[in-house]
């Protein structure tokens, strides 16, 4: 008992060091949920359909309470690592006690390789590294089925005792696990159909009415308070990233139900068509071909009446199949993470795979059976079979750079960033967990005309705007200015640029074009250093052309060892659409990782056209 303690020890924190050294160190994704949960959670805010109030509620906690340390976003992150960690141990738990040993000891070599087949799955490991809902998901998913296949103690056929005090407790925490999931995700109710099958099966009379009904209705019931969480917060000014929720009756439901997202069973632009072959091949990189083959190994126990968890086996089949069937059905660009109960469930058939070589190769030699079992350990962590690549997140600086540039602009009062919802949520995530960046206010505009129409409203209002991106049909109705990762909206040809700190006077295209000044500025960010170029152009006759410039950052000996190609003003406005005598503030930052920024040595700025590809003219500057 002492060493199955330690070996669970052992598995929970191998497995929680693993995702805290590989979690993001910050923001890592602009366009997908984390960045959302790494700012609701720490704020107590509403999260987007269904709100997700336990686990917003638990971010709060965590973040503010229990783990205050570093920035907001990397405490998310290793929430998650937290969570996933759990749900490996669980996993481990859950396949030693379904493939005892003949005297009924836990398999602790099975458990292991069902921990390893699932803990090091691509998918899993990348949700267990950022803040997302997936991880506390199949945590309660694991909680509920191993408090199930735990009513009675042992994995016999002899029932449990429905009137035990011992049984009404294991009862009761069994229906609280499955509101707290219906206070989290939705997905939740794919557990059931298994989960009512076992209970039905395996406890004699559950179905009848009785007296402890009312105690697990009031267990089952009570966490979904937690969605009143929503509403009360609403009413203290806090709402949802694109204030699309209402706080009514209607609203509320409307939220709660996510009705907006039904659109996701049919046909829907996020769709992706996927073969036979493209299925296979998730499942593939997510457990290799030896956790898939030793899975296949494992049905056997489904029907293996000798070591009697029949009917817990077929909990966790049914289990599979059911959210498989969802998935399958899904029409979402991102399924792999609705697929993470059935890899799972998988692990747990892959760890009864190795228990069936165990007992193939006992009847020989016992020694053969447990150098084999532990060999296919060897070959599970090591990914044998093309299991896709390791996850590590811990370097992902580059959103967190962009989103501490774009903050650290010299905002005038009242000043307007226009983008798309994941840039504006990184400046609010900034004003908020920083506190930089406070002049502006951020407006989301996924739509492109609607994007164009809010500038022009902007402006029309007198508010000084900036842009993420390009605006299609404006190029010619405003004049623009770079500035840091962002673009400046002005008034038709009363931009402001300022003076450049070098002045220079360069022609290029034909003399059509000059270059009258640089700033140049090196950045110490947290991904490493990096070079802020202010480039000052000058038309001095219309341009017929779309240019677009190449910069690389050359070592001693003139080689490249940085090159980006880039549109002028992160093609807000073409060349073509410049105004002749108007001074263009042009900004780029450059990454320069590793030891690229030591060996720098000169800065090489090639203007050319972007359809022929032929050079317009070129300037170089010396960095040392």
């Amino acid at each position: 008992m002492k060493s199955s303690r330690l070996l669970s020890i052992l598995v929970f924190l191998s497995a929680l060091l693993l995702y805290a050294l590989t979690a993001g160190p910050s923001i890592v994704e602009l366009f997908d949920d984390s960045l959302e949960f790494q700012l609701v959670g720490p704020t107590l805010g509403i999260a987007h359909p269904t709100g997700y109030p336990l686990y917003t509620l638990l971010g709060a906690l965590w973040s503010r309470l229990l783990f205050p340390l570093g920035n907001w976003a990397w405490r998310m992150n290793l929430l998650s690592a937290l969570f996933a960690a759990l749900t490996v141990l669980l996993v481990y738990r859950l396949t030693r006690r379904l493939t005892p040993y003949a005297d009924s000891s836990p398999n602790e070599l099975a458990g292991m390789a069902a921990a390893i087949a699932f803990a090091l799955g691509p998918v899993w490991w990348s949700q267990a590294t950022v803040a997302e809902v997936y991880t506390l998901h199949a945590l309660l998913v694991i909680a509920i089925m191993n408090t199930a296949i735990s009513i009675n103690r042992t994995l016999g056929d002899s029932a449990p005792v429905p009137g035990t005090p011992a049984f009404r407790r294991r009862m009761t925490l069994l229906m609280f696990l499955v509101g707290l999931g219906l206070a989290h995700h939705r997905t939740i109710v794919l557990v059931l159909p298994g989960l009512a099958l076992y209970l039905l099966w395996r406890i004699p009379g559950i179905w009848k009415p009785q007296r402890a009904w009312l105690g697990w209705a009031v267990a089952l019931l009570a966490p979904l308070l937690l969605y009143g969480l929503i509403p009360l917060r609403a009413s203290m000014g806090a709402s949802d990233l694109n204030r699309a929720y209402v706080n009514t009756w209607s609203g509320f439901w409307d939220h709660v139900l996510a009705r907006r997202y039904q659109a996701f069973f049919a046909d829907n632009a996020l769709a992706v068509e996927r073969t036979w072959q493209d299925w296979l091949a998730i499942f593939q990189s997510q457990m290799g071909w030896l956790g898939l083959i030793l899975a296949a190994m494992g049905l056997p126990w489904l029907v293996d009446r000798h070591r009697k968890p029949v009917r817990a086996w077929v909990f966790v089949l049914v289990v599979l199949l059911t959210n498989l069937l969802f998935a399958l059905n899904y029409q979402v660009g991102d399924v792999e993470v609705f697929l993470i109960p059935v890899f799972l469930t998988l692990a747990i058939f892959a760890g009864a795979g190795v228990a069936l070589v165990g007992r193939l190769l006992e009847s020989r030699s016992i020694t053969a059976a447990l150098w084999s079992q532990a060999g296919l350990l060897i070959l599970l962590v090591l990914g044998v079979g093309g299991r896709g690549p390791m996850v590590n997140r811990s370097q992902d600086w580059a959103a967190h750079d962009y989103a501490v540039a774009m903050a650290k602009v010299d905002y005038p009062p009242e000043s307007r960033v226009v983008g798309l919802e994941g840039e504006t949520t990184a400046l609010l995530y900034m004003q908020q967990a920083e506190k930089l960046g406070l002049a502006a206010t951020p407006v989301t505009a996924d739509d492109p005309a609607l994007r164009a129409q809010t500038v022009d409203d902007l402006m029309a209002a007198g508010y000084p705007v900036f842009l993420t991106r390009e605006v299609a049909g404006i190029e010619e109705r405003y004049s623009f200015s770079g500035e840091g990762p962002l673009v400046r909206v002005w008034p038709r040809g009363e931009a402001q640029p300022g003076q450049p700190q070098h002045p220079l006077d360069v022609a290029m295209a034909d003399g059509a074009l000059h270059l009258t000044g640089y700033d140049l500025e090196t950045l110490n960010q947290a991904g490493g250093p990096g070079l802020m170029l202010s480039l000052y152009w000058q038309p001095q006759a219309p341009l017929d052309r779309a240019y677009k410039v190449s910069l690389r950052v050359l070592d001693a000996e003139g080689q490249p060892i940085v090159q980006e190609d880039r549109f002028p003003l992160r093609h807000v406005a073409p060349t073509a659409t410049w105004a002749v005598d108007e001074t263009v503030k042009d900004v780029y930052i450059l990454d320069l990782p590793g030891d690229r920024a030591e060996r720098a040595a000169s800065l090489q700025v090639i203007l050319y056209d972007a359809e022929t590809v032929e050079e317009a003219g070129r300037w170089t500057v010396e960095l040392r």
